[in-house]
């Protein structure tokens, strides 16, 4: 059989990465190679991913924000499938380069008529408010109708995922700061959608290895929906430790002196009151759909358990996500 080649753009990032472990997993019959997107295959990062995953993956060289990097890619023929996940700007940034590398990618994969491209946006609680998105979240809502536009006028077949808040959101010192400023923030009641990354990997691959199956399809890729005081339990009940968490006062501090946190906060908030006042009732089909992809989509707990019991609880690297704690308090994130 010959290998399906799946081009994964954020290859070193945390979903990318995701994927390329689900796949080399594999199900049994199954024969992928991936090519390694990234702008710099020097990096320590890419020469990881080179060493654990050859010879069923190459790093690839090429820039997003250069159309010709990635039509060469192309141009060499045999690009099958396209996991797209493109890194998040930051709180409060502008995120136009990204709405323009996601469309560019589309394009071209529409062009060269890529078997399977899925793209990986974000849960907002449907598509009710769309026209009001700001920043990354109304990229994403661009992105997604610039997909499915091409699936409607070029063929492209297409999936979309819609992952929750990542559960590696808490890891690290800002990690420490997001748990605060959510336990301050967020009513006691309110819940949040949670996801590991590594399930969305999981759900993906699904899709890569039967993609008639997902066709023109959204997935809300979401492993709990559970409240700040649920997941504080489950963390203690699953490590034994308090989630780490900046001190009360300096949270509210952040949340009085940083409008996007606030912003944040108000669109957990936003879509729990979606949820309940049923203004996104596809969401529970989408979600399904997900588990219907992956079946152990892991809870909070499960998530803590597992990483205190690997040891890799608490690490998060420099700049994960476009945020620092400084640039927090400064009110620039």
């Amino acid at each position: 059989m010959a290998q399906k080649l799946i081009l994964v753009a954020g290859a070193t990032g945390n979903q990318g990465r995701a994927l390329i472990h689900a796949l080399a997993l594999g199900a049994p019959g199954t024969d992928f190679h991936v090519l390694a997107l990234t702008r710099t295959p020097s990096s320590p990062a890419a020469a990881r991913l080179a060493a654990q995953y050859a010879p069923h993956l190459t790093v690839v060289q090429g820039n997003l924000d250069a159309p010709q990097d990635v039509r060469r890619l192309f141009a060499g023929g045999g690009i099958w499938g396209v996991f797209c996940v493109l890194a998040f700007p930051g709180l409060g940034a502008n995120a136009d380069g990204e709405e323009r590398q996601g469309k560019t990618l589309a394009d071209i994969s529409a062009e060269y008529g890529v078997s399977c491209f899925v793209y990986s946006s974000v849960e907002r609680g449907g598509e009710y408010h769309d026209d009001h998105a700001q920043l990354d979240r109304r990229a994403k809502v661009l992105i997604e109708r610039h997909v499915r536009m091409l699936g409607e006028a070029k063929g492209l077949p297409w999936t979309i995922l819609r992952p929750g808040f990542f559960m590696e959101n808490y890891d690290g010192m800002v990690g420490s700061v997001a748990v605060g400023v959510l336990k301050k923030g967020l009513r006691p009641e309110t819940t949040n959608q949670l996801v590991a990354t590594e399930d969305i990997g999981h759900v993906a691959a699904a899709i890569f290895q039967s993609p008639q199956n997902y066709s023109s399809q959204i997935l809300v890729v979401v492993g709990e929906v559970s409240t700040m005081a649920q997941q504080l339990d489950a963390y203690t009940r699953a490590t034994g430790k308090q989630l780490p968490s900046i001190p009360g006062f300096l949270a509210r501090a952040l949340i009085g002196l940083n409008s996007h946190t606030k912003a944040l906060i108000a669109d957990i908030e936003r879509v729990c009151d979606a949820g309940r006042r049923g203004l996104c009732p596809e969401v529970a089909e989408q979600s399904a759909a997900a588990r219907r992809a992956y079946p152990e989509m892991k809870s909070f707990r499960e998530w803590a358990e597992r990483r205190a019991g690997t040891g890799t609880g608490g690490a998060q690297k420099k700049g994960w996500n476009q945020v620092s704690l400084g640039r927090l308090a400064a009110g620039k994130q």
